[in-house]
C-alpha cells in the first residue's frame, strides 16, 4: 500500500517552526564524483585517392592514371606489352592526396 502524500503546507509550517527555534540542520551535500578525463581527439587520417597504375612483372609502377581513365591505362599497358614484349598489367593503387582539405583556408 502506498504512503499518504505529504501536505506541503504542513511541511512548510514545521520547517518554519524548527527554523525559529534554531533547530534546522543543513542538508549534507554529497561529495562530488571525480570527472573522467577527456579522451584525446584522434589524429586525422590522411586522405587517399584511388588511381590506376600500369605495372611491370616486378610490380614497379610505370605510369598512373586517374580512376575514371581505366580504358586509357589498359591501352597504355597493351602498348607497352606490344613495344617491349614484356608483360604489363593494370591495378588499383591508393595514394595520398597532397593537400589535406581542398577549398579550406587556415581559418576554417
Amino acid at each position: 500500500m502506498s504512503r499518504r502524500p505529504l501536505n506541503r503546507h504542513e511541511l512548510r509550517a514545521a520547517h518554519e517552526a524548527a527554523e525559529a527555534l534554531g533547530i534546522t540542520t543543513p542538508e549534507p551535500s554529497r561529495p562530488r564524483t571525480p570527472r573522467e578525463p577527456n579522451r584525446p581527439r584522434p589524429e586525422p587520417t590522411q586522405r587517399m585517392r584511388v588511381v590506376w597504375a600500369v605495372c611491370d612483372l616486378g610490380g614497379r609502377t610505370v605510369a598512373t592514371f586517374d580512376f575514371p581513365k581505366k580504358a586509357e591505362a589498359e591501352a597504355h599497358a597493351a602498348a607497352l606489352k606490344a613495344k617491349t614484349k614484356d608483360a604489363h598489367f593494370v591495378r588499383q593503387v591508393k595514394e595520398p592526396i597532397d593537400h589535406p582539405h581542398p577549398g579550406r583556408g587556415p581559418l576554417d
